[in-house]
């Protein structure tokens, strides 16, 4: 199967064209070439494949709330190619026998390429060592939603020494947390959800998680990557940690970039996330961060739950909110109206990730690559309409927003998987590490 994109303009606005062969790039110029199907851009921005590197697609255990075929579909939806899916599953995946069983069942329904992370607990570090083909192991330090939790930084520690994949950090301190929510009990009843949030998981447990994982990679310098980014204080720790040659990688979430506690105070539990939306000046420390290049990925930590989940009162509602399929219109949006550039959204949401994870031959528009391609609609402006979505739990916290910047086509692995609004293609979806 062959089919070649038409009139394509590059990042550095050169118009081109993209012949695709068997689902690998073969050509990049002007092309005389007869394919089996042509797309014309029509001078639309052609980029690569949308690498999402944090997501939640509730799958085994709370496929009411989302899974891998309305998850990828939203996904496409949102030019994302390819997503890295986190263990907090029920049960959550954290043994080689669980971690292969999810690998199985996800095989075949997939519209995106993904990689699976596996999860850590104080005792099962010999699973994580043993379970081929993960793209991650991921270590919560603070209690989240799933209920996976690693208090001792020593093991973390260990895990570093023997990790052959990297190591991913949801990075605020338990016994902080746990110190401040004892304390602030009574808060649970003033004050907008996200004023209490904030509150109850302040800065400071973020700050004291950075440090003593800084102290770690001071002796054992391993990658360590670090998970949705959310103040001034715990950046600030990490980047002079990086100033000093600390093999240290920042994800922001664009719930992190474009909320805050002043803006969405009436949205309630449906902003509630971990950690949690904070000020204003610290959204704008992050996007400073993010325009001067500090920041390495962009995560949507796409993590839904249903509206009657989130209707619940805040000591019984869950963490997390739905982001994958806002996350390239948002960004674009972004670069359209700050110094954030398409080629620095390139390189944190496609070239970084692949780099970062050992995801080969993708995240770059190249002779041999994969042929997972976005085609970008600039002009189009659209307000967030939770019916257009494809997200089973069917919101979204940045509904009503006007944004400019839409995907107009999405291809995966040479297949045109969505164009004009619509799902078009097959599951196609590649399991990224399948080699090992």
């Amino acid at each position: 199967m062959t089919t070649v994109i038409k009139n394509a303009r590059a990042s550095d606005g050169q118009i081109t064209d993209i012949f695709i062969k068997d689902g690998i790039i073969s050509e990049i110029g002007l092309t005389r070439s007869i394919a089996d199907k042509k797309l014309d851009a029509e001078g639309r921005l052609v980029i690569p494949g949308i690498i999402d590197p944090h997501v939640h697609f509730r799958m085994p255990g709370e496929e009411y709330k989302e899974d891998w075929e309305s998850g990828s579909m939203a996904a496409i939806a949102g030019g994302v190619t390819t997503v890295l899916d986190m263990p907090n599953n029920q049960p959550p995946t954290t043994t080689v026998e669980r971690f292969s069983k999810k690998r199985r069942m996800i095989a075949g329904k997939s519209y995106v390429n993904y990689g699976l992370y596996i999860g850590a607990t104080e005792d099962n570090i010999d699973e994580l060592i043993n379970a081929r083909g993960a793209v991650g192991i991921k270590i919560y330090l603070g209690s989240s939603t799933g209920g996976l939790l690693v208090r001792d930084y020593k093991v973390v520690e260990r895990i570093l020494e023997r990790a052959t994949c990297v190591v991913a950090c949801h990075s605020e301190d338990e016994q902080c947390l746990q110190k401040i929510q004892n304390a602030k009990f009574k808060m649970q009843n003033y004050g907008t959800v996200a004023e209490i949030h904030d509150a109850m998981r302040p800065d400071e447990c973020a700050i004291e998680s950075a440090q003593k994982l800084v102290a770690i990679l001071q002796k054992i310098k391993k990658p360590l990557y670090i998970c949705h980014v959310s103040s001034p204080g715990e950046l600030a720790v990490f980047l002079s940690a990086k100033q000093k040659g600390l093999p240290i990688y920042l994800e922001a979430t664009p719930h992190h970039l474009f909320l805050d506690i002043q803006n969405s105070d009436q949205l309630g539990n449906f902003v509630r996330v971990n950690p949690p939306i904070r000020s204003a000046s610290s959204r704008l420390s992050l996007q400073n961060a993010l325009i001067e290049g500090f920041i390495d990925t962009i995560g949507s930590d796409h993590a839904p739950h249903t509206i009657d989940e989130k209707n619940r009162s805040y000591t019984d509602s869950p963490s997390g909110m739905p982001g994958i399929e806002t996350i390239l219109p948002l960004m674009l949006d972004f670069a359209r109206l700050k110094k954030f550039t398409i080629q620095n959204l390139i390189r944190c949401m496609c070239e970084n990730p692949a780099r970062i994870f050992g995801i080969e031959r993708r995240g770059a528009i190249r002779q041999g690559y994969f042929a997972d391609i976005v085609i970008v609609d600039q002009d189009l402006t659209r307000v967030v309409e939770t019916n257009r979505m494809y997200t089973k739990c069917g919101w979204s916290a940045f509904a009503g927003r006007s944004i400019t910047g839409f995907p107009y086509a999405t291809i995966v692995n040479g297949e045109i998987a969505f164009l004009r609004g619509r799902i078009v293609g097959n599951p196609a979806g590649r399991d990224v590490m399948a080699r090992n």
